[in-house]
């Protein structure tokens, strides 16, 4: 018998937390590399449907991503939740709450999406600058489809316009989710473990924007 750290009230998502971290010293804790592939063996064994390894302190979570690559279950996804203050316990989560932010919406595929994100973007709009984790804050801006594989985007302080790329949409687009939820921060996709883009700041206000616009038509 194994008790998970986290299940949905269906038991459908399964989730394993650890806070490990690295030495003082700064070296990397072996004991706790392995007590994390074992909590790697228990969500495989699991019958569930998106099963969650949660680690809380970002160093040891870009170690035990490079050192897991190829080594677990590809159904196992390794999710960056910081927790800087320790003072947030498990029995603070809500599974519920977890439910709702984790599972899958339907929203369509990127190619999809992005064929209807440019045409919304057809006509220059004026975007608000805003952060899962800060909301609306910082300086707005405007962006502009004009064709091709980029997004153009125009912002107040900076002596250039911007030409974002289609492939760095793609990239946020596959997290939305779970930045969205609070998961995983917007470094995550400045310097994380998937290919980085100077352009998050600007690719998430777009696409959180184009996302609202929609629930208001509805």
């Amino acid at each position: 018998m194994h008790n998970f750290d986290l299940v949905s009230e269906d038991n459908q998502i399964v989730a394993e937390v650890k806070s490990h971290k690295l030495t003082k010293a700064g070296n990397i804790p072996s004991g706790k590399i392995s007590d994390t592939y074992h909590a790697c063996f228990m969500l495989e064994k699991v019958n569930a449907k998106k099963k969650l390894l949660i680690l809380t302190d970002c160093k040891f979570y870009e170690i035990f991503k490079r050192y897991s690559e190829g080594k677990i279950s590809k159904e196992i996804e390794i999710v960056l939740l910081p927790n800087g203050n320790e003072a947030k316990k498990l029995s603070d989560v809500r599974t519920t709450t977890m439910q709702s932010a984790l599972e899958k919406t339907n929203r369509p595929d990127f190619d999809v999406f992005w064929s209807r994100l440019t045409s919304w973007l057809s006509h220059k709009q004026r975007i608000l600058n805003w952060t899962a984790k800060s909301g609306y804050v910082g300086e707005d801006f405007e962006a502009v489809y004009a064709g091709g594989k980029y997004v153009v985007v125009y912002p107040k302080s900076a002596l250039r316009v911007q030409r974002v790329p289609k492939n760095d949409f793609k990239t946020v687009y596959a997290k939305w989710d779970e930045y969205a939820a609070g998961l995983i921060p917007r470094f995550y996709f400045v310097k994380g473990p998937i290919v980085c883009s100077r352009f998050s700041k600007y690719i998430i206000s777009i696409i959180h924007q184009y996302l609202n616009s929609k629930k208001v038509e509805r």
